[in-house]
């Protein structure tokens, strides 16, 4: 299996692919799921191919992904033709970004919901994603799921993780593993922002990749665990 984290640009602006841009992809290649055979960070033309029987994932970072909570109406399902046009009406208030302009899926087990009950939305920008997939597609590099780096779900049994990804000018925290009814929690780092995280206990563990872990330190005064990327 071949997975590969879509890029997204530094700082607020996602922006799109431009007509020379030959964006850089990182990935990993495993032969079961769980031990990596091959790793690194190339074009989408100089990526592994995965075996026969294998698939290609593309991972959405979580800056890229807005969680929303609500249910559905009764006859409205995943396989609802009219699906799509819900979303809209029930998002338009809760959204920063024109509803047209964003991509939606559901949770993987929304057809087991019971018509009421609220479903898990990810939201995330549509012609972001669809010009990475495209670009991959032409390359040879077809992607058949398309997945969350982290989503809402069950608590962590270690209580709130923490972890602190990017770079140094634009480290940012992504929260999750809180509750099954909180959303994954992410934003910019900085001394303004510390206050917003929630609080943790002494021994709770705060990861950082290495790029921002001499930052993470020095803003919430506690030392780091190193999360490769």
């Amino acid at each position: 299996t071949l997975l590969i984290s879509l890029p997204m640009a530094h700082g607020p602006d996602t922006g799109t692919l431009g007509a020379d841009t030959a964006p850089s992809y990182s990935y990993v290649l495993s032969p079961d799921g769980e031990a990596i055979s091959q790793q690194g960070s190339t074009t989408a033309g100089l990526l592994p191919q995965p075996g026969r029987t294998g698939e290609v994932v593309a991972v959405v970072p979580a800056a890229m992904l807005s969680w929303q909570r609500a249910p559905l109406p009764q006859g409205v399902g995943p396989s609802s033709p009219r699906l799509r046009a819900v979303l809209e009406g029930m998002l338009e208030e809760h959204l920063l970004d024109d509803p047209a302009q964003l991509h939606f899926a559901l949770q993987p087990d929304a057809t087991h919901i019971a018509a009421g009950e609220p479903v898990w939305i990810a939201c995330c920008p549509r012609a972001w994603l669809r010009e990475h997939l495209q670009h991959l597609e032409s390359a040879g590099r077809a992607v058949a799921r398309v997945v969350p780096s982290h989503a809402p779900g069950e608590p962590s049994l270690d209580g709130a993780q923490l972890l602190i990804s990017g770079s140094p000018e634009w480290p940012q925290a992504v929260v999750y593993g809180t509750g099954p009814h909180d959303a994954v929690l992410v934003l910019p780092l900085s001394r303004d922002t510390v206050p917003l995280l929630p609080t943790l206990d002494a021994d709770s563990a705060v990861h950082a990749e290495p790029a921002v872990a001499s930052t993470a330190e020095q803003l919430l005064l506690r030392p780091v665990r190193l999360y490769p990327q």
